[in-house]
């Protein structure tokens, strides 16, 4: 079996006070045995190949990150060939010039309950979706303008997330 391409999805490095280089990550995730670690752009993006399954490979990433660095990071694994399509999904068709569009990550699917809990943050400011494993949010302005506060939008999802500006991904997956 020949390895895979994946992208590490890292939540809480760069922000809140978690400074972290990506010399480091990346130091940090070749010894696991991982083929070709690269990172993209300062936010905790980890590009590598592995034979191991992203299932397998989240909670690896994750405890060694917390062990390495002292907090938890949540970790959340694509294989880079599903990047694309995440990245080219309009939810709501063509995103409006001067609106941005948010793709959370998420371990595993909402149950119904929580996607409609969600859904239902909506507003004239701020539009939900969930897809999948992934939660699309369409915002008028930049994100610092959306009206749904993070921890009001954890409690809806019932779980761990971490965000990307489609634009951001669209950049990621023209290098892989």
């Amino acid at each position: 079996m020949s390895p895979v391409r994946f992208v590490a999805f890292l939540g809480g490095i760069n922000v809140g006070g978690h400074r972290v280089t990506m010399d480091r990550l990346r130091d940090e995730l070749t010894p696991l045995g991982y083929d070709d670690v690269s990172t993209f752009i300062a936010s905790g993006n980890v590009i590598f190949a592995s034979k191991k399954r992203a299932s397998t490979l989240e909670p690896e990433i994750g405890a060694h990150l917390q062990d390495a660095l002292g907090y938890a990071v949540p970790t959340f694994v694509r294989r880079a060939a599903d990047l694309e399509r995440l990245a080219s999904r309009e939810p709501w068709g063509t995103v409006p010039d001067g609106h941005t569009l948010m793709v959370w990550m998420l371990r595993d699917a909402p149950d119904a309950a929580a996607a409609a809990a969600t859904e239902a943050l909506s507003n004239d400011q701020d539009r939900f979706q969930v897809i999948g494993t992934e939660l699309y949010q369409q915002v008028r302005g930049g994100f610092s303008d959306s009206s749904v506060k993070p921890a009001a939008l954890a409690r809806a999802l019932g779980r761990p997330a971490t965000a990307r500006n489609r634009t951001s991904l669209r950049k990621l997956v023209a290098t892989l």
